[in-house]
């Protein structure tokens, strides 16, 4: 299903090699190409660690040989709609595959695209092959056909059912040896991607039936490689060059929105910082709108208690490179309240109220007697929900908070721009592929986040799981409840 949060700004400069958020690249001055990515379209950079985890599972899953595909190039990735975590990987302008948490077999994969299938053939991969004889190509491409057991030449042994392959054009010479089958096989073998729907025992020992149920299919052709971009912070350098028109003129936009609305509603000032980027971008505007003129305004931050050690970190590292006095709120309340309102779930969200909206409340109540005006990092391209919020609204928890998002309409790419423009202390955890910085225990996390969680932080995870297990011999729960299904109340009634 797709979901359309707002316009989807990500563009390609193939002369660059450079993601751009406009029509033009401000470093060449040439226009740009449109990126084919799935809404909600709200890309970002990929780190080291990203690169190496992708490199990883293409190792294990395809085996590749080669170097390393994304080498000295800008990578980015693309949160989709899909049952777990699933992450486009773009890559060269377009989608190189999908980084996909499998829930069945408990680990990451990757479904490479018919491009991705071409870089991986040419960078040495020969597992999750099938290769197929050249006459059956009209049918894939022309009817959409699936692969059936008469059209197969080849199967590499690794396949299972279920698994993602990459189907080949082969030669069906008997004469030739496995080596020989892969010596001379090339991106322009690549005829398309699929999934398997028999075991590799299955297939040589049938003579009919359907062995990939295809994904997508294309003529084939050469794999698109572009010009290389330099290590991260060269091609960080290089990519914010080419969108600076467009940082400029969503800091203007922003920094007015601030400035209008505190003329506006003339209450005191409050920039809500949690540790995460989309906050970091609304602190690093206030500095610019208020600091400025030495207007007055409070930075706050709530611990939840559930926060991770890297975010209790950032919050110290950017209260001593702005030297601010940051209002810490601290709650203590989740592990209390267990007893009495069991596990948070999607659809019983307790541990919001408890632990974040209550300690808020009372600050403001005790500090702000006539309200006050708070500043969010709220970005509609996060939720359904937030897409729908205005810029300015009263705040349906505390009476007399009215609220404000300045970068309610930036992607990820126009905050991640802007913050390696102006080089903050940002919060570590995104370099260990986090997309999120909140609560260590939170029942909107996949199960891909939870299994990033335990690698990072195991003894945190440990606590909790504990308690899950005491609560589900208590309650006659079983282990999939455990494993994730806690993460709603009511799903299963």
């Amino acid at each position: 299903m797709k979901t359309f949060l707002g316009k989807i700004h990500l563009k390609w400069c193939i002369h660059c090699n450079l993601p751009v958020l406009d029509k033009i690249c401000n470093a060449c001055k040439r226009e740009t190409n449109n990126v084919k990515i799935t809404p909600p379209g709200d890309a970002r950079p990929a780190f080291i660690k990203d690169i190496e985890m992708i490199n990883n599972i293409l190792k294990d899953q395809f085996n590749i040989q080669g170097g390393d595909i994304f080498k000295n190039k800008i990578v980015l990735i693309s949160n989709t709609p899909g049952i777990d975590c699933m992450k486009e990987i773009i890559l060269d302008g377009t989608v190189f595959g999908i980084l996909k948490y499998d829930v069945e077999k408990n680990k990451w994969s990757i479904l490479p695209t018919v491009e991705g299938a071409r870089k991986i053939i040419n960078s040495g991969g020969y597992k999750k092959i099938i290769g197929v004889k050249k006459e059956i190509m009209p049918y894939i491409l022309e009817k959409h056909a699936s692969v059936l057991r008469p059209g197969v030449v080849y199967a590499s042994k690794d396949i299972k059912k279920g698994d993602d392959v990459i189907v080949l054009i082969m030669d069906d010479r008997e004469e030739n040896t496995e080596n020989q089958k892969f010596k001379d096989l090339k991106d322009i073998n690549v005829l398309g991607v699929g999934r398997a729907r028999m075991d590799y025992n299955e297939i040589i020992n049938k003579d009919k039936g359907m062995v990939v149920k295809i994904r997508h299919a294309e003529t084939p052709k050469k794999a698109t490689y572009l010009r290389e971009t330099g290590n991260l912070k060269e091609s960080i350098e290089k990519m914010v060059n080419a969108n600076e028109h467009v940082i400029t003129k969503y800091e203007r936009e922003a920094i007015g929105v601030m400035r209008n609305t505190a003329e506006k509603i003339k209450k005191p000032i409050v920039v809500a910082y949690s540790g995460g980027k989309d906050s970091l971008a609304v602190l690093l505007l206030a500095l610019k709108v208020f600091g400025d003129k030495k207007i007055k305004f409070d930075v706050i931050f709530i611990d939840t208690g559930l926060e991770l050690p890297e975010t209790l970190e950032n919050v110290e590292q950017v209260k001593n490179e702005y030297n601010l006095e940051i209002i810490k709120v601290k709650s203590n309340d989740f592990w209390n309240k267990l007893d009495e309102y069991g596990p948070p779930g999607r659809d019983y969200r307790w541990c919001s109220e408890v632990c974040k909206m209550k300690p808020i409340e009372r600050l403001i109540k005790s500090k702000y007697k006539e309200g006050c005006l708070t500043f969010v990092g709220l970005r509609k391209y996060e939720s359904v929900s937030r897409s729908k919020k205005p810029r300015i609204w009263k705040s349906k928890h505390i009476e007399g908070q009215i609220q404000s998002a300045p970068i309610l309409n930036w992607s990820a790419m126009h905050l991640w721009l802007y913050l390696f423009k102006n080089n903050p202390p940002y919060n570590k955890l995104y370099e260990l592929c986090f997309d999120r910085v909140g609560c260590y225990i939170c029942p909107a996390m996949e199960l891909g986040e939870i299994e990033l969680l335990k690698e990072h932080h195991p003894h945190l995870w440990e606590r909790w799981e504990k308690y899950l297990i005491n609560y589900a011999e208590k309650n006659n729960l079983d282990e999939e409840w455990i494993r994730g299904g806690w993460r709603w109340r009511y799903k299963n009634k």
